[in-house]
């Protein structure tokens, strides 16, 4: 009986990390569309008074057109941003990123 258990319980761990490793995985890009985009576009107090101090704000894995709008829109913020990874799509519709060395 107690193996039963120890059976049942060691299964229902690995059904919830496996859950949650799913759930992480996909929402990458749900979070790049979030938090990126608010901190890129809508800047709240904290963040500008936080880049006046010399704070630099990583985007990793952004997409280009958005990159792309960010230095036009944001250009006084420029020097806050680093961007790394960036996500582009050829004129054949494939996927790739820019090979900063910053894996």
């Amino acid at each position: 009986m107690n193996t039963q258990i120890h059976n049942i319980f060691s299964g229902t761990v690995k059904t919830v990390a496996i859950a949650i490793l799913l759930v992480l995985s996909t929402s990458s890009a749900f979070a790049e569309n979030s938090y990126y985009q608010k901190t890129l576009f809508e800047p709240g107090d904290a963040t500008l008074r936080a880049e006046s101090r010399g704070r630099i704000m990583i985007y990793d894995g952004m997409d280009s057109k958005t990159v792309d709008r960010a230095m036009d829109e944001q250009f006084d913020r420029i020097d806050n941003m680093m961007f790394v990874r960036t996500h582009y799509a050829d004129e054949d519709g494939e996927d790739y990123y820019d090979d900063d060395g910053c894996d």
